[in-house]
């Protein structure tokens, strides 16, 4: 942090006192100011209680996925809203203590200071309360859906933010003797922009708006205007201490600024990245702030003299790769450029093989270059020409292949030549050189086996087109064909069976894992079926898949579906299911995780995240470029980074 040099003694002296590292990406955070205890949330929907010493007291994964989510002051209810309109109410160590049903479309969530009730507020123009029983406790019409709610700590008020820019201010008013509650909207006032940041003094008095180019704006409780505060910036957070004697204050930019309650800057700073989370000290002792990035820092605005703590680990000891339980914020044990512009890097294709470990790149040159695993160039292939990167690996071999040409490389002997074959338009390959040989299919409808030195073995016409290629090491041939047929040849290339599946539903087609007891797996997207196939294709189990299919891959000795909102499910060979996780993008790669189970990696935004198919973070990145095309073995990831190859061993030290 680079912070600015101080004008006189009575300027602030800010000093960070700790930062922390969530698991993955911060999604959210709060600070119960009473309790002085942080909480946070991520985007793997992990949950962190932080003391105000930088210590982890609680980390916990939430019920389901979080949309909403705040705490009361006090820190003893969180409250969270999830998807399908579930509230779940937590204790302050995040054991469940109640779940329901709440309002449909929920698109906000207030927690009262101490704890006594929840308000959400729904796209249906409506604002539903609930006690801290999860009872209804009353509801009240809006003339907008509200994108934002707040109780004001010291008296019987809301403020809220229309989704279509407007303030308003509503007055609470109990009813009966069952703890019911009424809201009614006092007064409404027009915005002219859009809304960040909502917050509010403890009495009320200075409600602030962050209105981004249009500034920081300041309500009274009575809904008055009261001028605006500028910084020259996009102001995205401000929040003001619970007397307002002083206000932080962040922008898009970047810049994180402590005003004076008359809105006098203070000071002033320029952050690494920008703030998307800010949370003020009730006493005005320190500010708390989250970047998109998982850092969570404590800032002290009068410097004691002490050192700053260092980033937190599990056991408290300060690291060079932050961790929080089994997750690491990683950066790449070696890059090296391959491309000379960034926008070229997102048309290279990436490979990785582990015997022995070789990552291999093809730019928009067409040529292959291999790296060795310590980040060495061990070599680079003739240019091919043709359209069209494909990138094949098997052990010991990699493949490369444009619609008219293929170059084979012999990774033990770093070794590669073309191969002299003839090529009209290659859609399909598959390569097993040292048993097989390689399996091609031109122009959807050709298919043939040939040796690695370029000779064929046998070729098949095709009344139909290809949906899917596979081979074995015993020298069968699978294919699916877009009629619903799978087919099946012998080494020789005779037909050796094949079963009949939905003429209007093309199947996927994958080698059973290893250890299967069956050959091949089938899985037909539309009909959500998922077949078990012998060697001669004859059906040897079905089972049911939940959802349609978008990609299926053989994973170590798991065969891994993946619907088109990223949820992965995984089948051992016999068609049972052995785990199940959520939909949060679609993954850009598979690979093995240190117990043999599959993770999945996957870009997101600036991060590049390695999870298991529940969503448990194993490690993530963070990029200093645009994150290009992604590629992973069970020795590791390999990433386009900006202009360069990137590569991230599966063990953090290895």
């Amino acid at each position: 942090m680079n912070t600015s040099p101080a004008r006189s003694p009575a300027r602030l002296d800010p000093s960070p006192a700790w930062t922390v590292v969530t698991d993955a990406p911060l999604k959210g955070l709060r600070l119960a100011r009473e309790a002085g205890a942080v909480f946070a949330w991520d985007e793997a929907d992990q949950l962190y209680r932080i003391d105000p010493l930088g210590q982890f007291q609680s980390v916990a994964r939430a019920p389901g996925k979080i949309l909403h989510a705040d705490v009361s002051d006090d820190g003893s209810m969180v409250a969270l809203v999830g998807e399908g309109s579930k509230l779940w109410l937590l204790d302050g160590d995040f054991e469940l203590v109640h779940e329901r049903q709440t309002i449909a479309d929920p698109l906000s969530i207030a927690v009262d200071p101490h704890g006594r009730y929840v308000a959400i507020g729904s796209k249906l123009n409506l604002v539903q309360f609930y006690t801290r029983h999860a009872r209804l406790a009353g509801k009240f019409p809006t003339r907008q859906p509200l994108s934002s709610l707040l109780f004001v700590p010291d008296r019987p008020f809301m403020v809220g933010i229309g989704a279509y820019g407007s303030i308003v201010g509503i007055e609470l008013v109990p009813r009966g003797p069952n703890g019911a509650l009424d809201g009614a909207i006092v007064w409404n006032e027009a915005l002219m922009s859009g809304v960040g940041r909502l917050s509010t003094t403890g009495d009320g008095q200075m409600i602030l708006i962050a209105c981004f180019t249009h500034g920081v704006q300041r309500f009274g409780i009575e809904g008055r205007a009261e001028g605006a505060y500028h910084l020259g910036g996009s102001a995205g957070h401000a929040v003001p201490d619970f007397a307002g004697r002083s206000i932080a204050v962040t922008t898009l930019e970047g810049e994180l600024a402590i005003l004076s309650g008359a809105g006098n800057v203070k000071w002033r700073t320029t952050l690494n990245r920008p703030a998307m989370a800010l949370e003020a000290d009730a006493l005005g002792r320190y500010v708390v702030y989250g970047q998109a990035t998982g850092e969570i820092v404590r800032l002290d605005l009068q410097a004691t003299g002490r050192p700053a703590r260092a980033t937190a680990t599990a056991s408290g000891n300060s690291s060079s790769k932050s961790r929080i339980g089994s997750a690491q914020v990683r950066v790449p044990e070696w890059t090296a450029e391959v491309v000379p512009h960034e926008d070229q890097a997102e048309f290279a294709v990436l490979a990785v093989c582990d015997d022995p470990p070789r990552i291999g790149v093809i730019t928009h040159q067409n040529r292959l270059e291999i790296f060795g695993r310590d980040g060495k160039r061990l070599g680079q292939a003739p240019e091919i020409d043709g359209v069209g990167r494909i990138i094949r690996t098997a052990p010991g071999w990699m493949a490369a292949a444009t619609d008219r040409r293929i170059m084979l490389c012999d990774l033990r002997r770093n070794l590669a030549q073309r191969l002299d074959i003839s090529l009209a338009e290659l859609t399909h390959l598959a390569i097993l050189p040292d048993s097989y040989g390689l399996g091609l299919v031109q122009e959807r409808d050709r298919l043939g086996r040939a040796t690695p030195a370029g000779r064929w073995i046998w070729k098949a016409e095709l009344r139909s087109p290809v949906e899917d290629l596979a081979i074995d090491a015993e020298g069968f041939t699978a294919i699916t064909t877009e009629d619903g047929l799978l087919r099946v040849y012998n080494p020789a290339g005779s037909p050796a069976g094949e079963a009949r599946g939905e003429v209007s539903d093309p199947a996927l087609l994958i080698a059973a894992p290893e250890g299967s007891p069956v050959a091949w797996m089938t899985l037909t997207r539309r009909a959500q079926v998922l077949r078990g196939h012998d060697r001669s294709g004859r059906v040897a189990w079905e089972s049911p898949v939940p959802w349609e299919a978008w990609q299926f891959q053989a994973i170590g000795r798991s065969a891994v579906v993946v619907a088109p909102d990223g949820r992965a499910l995984a089948y051992d060979g016999s068609g049972h299911a052995l785990s199940q996780g959520r939909g949060d993008g679609v993954p850009d790669a598979f690979c093995l995780g240190p117990r043999g189970e599959p993770l999945r990696v996957a870009r997101q935004g600036v991060h590049l995240i390695c999870s298991d198919l529940s969503g448990r973070i194993a490690w993530r990145a963070v990029a200093d470029a645009a994150l290009g095309p992604v590629a992973a073995g069970t020795s590791g990831v390999a990433a386009m980074i900006g202009k360069s190859l990137a590569w991230f061993p599966s063990s953090a030290d290895p």
